[in-house]
């Protein structure tokens, strides 16, 4: 509709200039006539032989006009015009057209003609060469506007087959997943220069996320049902053991610790949620992470000792960043809860800290077994556990929550293998 309505405005305005150009310099140029033969005939009805003089005089000071005043047989009495033009047409009703020469060449004058009572007639021309040049100036340039016109229909028809078309796709792909439930499937991306392809880039993305989130969700409700199903088995079998017999506080001890590790379990997994979510981030103030580093070292040392596992510290004094305290010791002692704990017996973990750049990295390295390559990305994930930790006491929570952690605080994390063993590093 916008493409009809367009074309038909390009064509009533090409319409509108040409024609009213035309009938307006016409017009003009009558009215100019008229008024020279209203003046000769006021001469004419004096009677005082005065029209030859005023038509020599006329003609002689204004080279626009000029005249014929011819008897009633067709002879020239006065005026320029002889002969009599053979190229004579109908510029517009009762007014003429033809060529005359003048100094400039060949030009263009309209032409009316008038009897007088006697019989005697004038004809009063007048140049309009200038005027049709202009208007054929005029024509060219509104064929020249149609044009452009012509061309913003085209690219506007394009445009809007282009948007509606790529639209009605991105609701296709959508609607289609709403029905389906897969979460699998992309918008197609033809180009890289428009809009929607960066709409439809951004979407994609979003689907991936939605679909990494989805899948994430249901690898951990499966490992929870796997990582709780043992305890619970047990814990319902001592149950059911003690059913008539005296309490025995080993077993209650026992049903205690069991008790305790699914409640951990919980407790970390509400603790990585409340994470995510960042509700604490209006909250962070700024601190010296340098202490908190002593601090969550001095902490462990004894830990260290009891694995014989020296812990070495390298950390630069005032670095201060801004965010949630506690979020970060609980992200410190998680890293060097893991490097002591797969830290061969009579081995050095260390810690470093310092101004890197334009940020603050940390390090935590170990002389352990490492991750594969193949298993840095996976061991974020909620109760991922590498095949050489199978056997080592954990829940596979610790480095989601360090992940979560670092993506609250917009840092960065890397695991970096320290030839032998792992280097965690994070970028503040």
């Amino acid at each position: 509709m916008f493409t009809i309505l367009l074309a038909l405005s390009a064509g009533m305005l090409g319409y509108f200039l040409t024609e009213f150009g035309k009938r307006e310099f016409l017009r003009e140029s009558e009215a100019a006539i008229n008024i020279e033969i209203a003046m000769l005939s006021t001469l004419a009805e004096t009677k005082n032989d005065n029209l030859v003089p005023y038509i020599k005089r006329r003609g002689d000071n204004d080279p626009i006009v000029r005249f014929r005043y011819e008897s009633v047989n067709g002879t020239l009495i006065a005026g320029a015009i002889d002969p009599m033009p053979n190229d004579i047409e109908n510029f517009m009703e009762g007014v003429l057209r033809f060529t005359l020469n003048t100094a400039d060449g060949a030009q263009v004058f309209a032409a009316k003609i008038h009897t007088f009572d006697d019989g005697s007639r004038v004809i009063v021309a007048r140049n309009v060469n200038e005027l049709i040049t202009s208007h054929e100036t005029l024509k060219h340039m509104t064929w020249m506007v149609m044009v452009l016109m012509l061309a913003v229909v085209i690219v506007s028809f394009g445009i809007s087959y282009f948007v509606v078309s790529r639209i009605n796709r991105i609701a296709a792909t959508a609607q289609n997943i709403i029905e389906t439930g897969d979460l699998s499937q992309r918008l197609s991306i033809d180009s890289e220069w428009d809009d929607l392809s960066s709409l439809a880039t951004v979407l994609n993305e979003f689907l991936e996320k939605i679909e990494s989130l989805m899948s994430g969700i249901r690898e951990v409700s499966n490992n929870i049902a796997h990582d709780l199903r043992t305890p619970l088995t047990g814990l319902r079998s001592d149950i059911e053991a003690l059913k008539n017999q005296p309490a025995d506080p080993r077993k209650i001890d026992t049903l205690l610790a069991d008790a305790d590790r699914i409640l951990g379990i919980f407790h970390a997994l509400l603790r990585i949620a409340n994470i995510e979510k960042g509700k604490r981030a209006d909250f962070f103030r700024d601190f010296d992470l340098s202490r908190l580093l002593l601090d969550v070292a001095e902490l462990y040392e004894p830990v260290a000792e009891e694995k014989m596992v020296k812990l070495e510290t390298h950390i630069s004094p005032g670095l201060f960043i801004k965010g949630d305290r506690d979020q970060i010791f609980q992200m410190c002692t998680n890293i060097l809860d893991n490097a002591i704990k797969f830290a061969p017996p009579h081995s050095v973990v260390r810690v470093l800290a310092a101004v890197d750049g334009k940020r603050i990295a940390l390090r935590v390295e170990d002389r352990g077994q490492g991750i594969p390559d193949h298993e840095k990305d996976d061991v974020f994930k909620h109760f991922y556990r590498c095949d050489s930790s199978r056997s080592t006491p954990g829940n596979g929570l610790g480095l989601s929550l360090v992940q979560a952690v670092v993506n609250q605080h917009q840092a960065k994390i890397i695991l970096e293998d320290a030839n032998p063993g792992l280097c965690v590093r994070i970028l503040f």
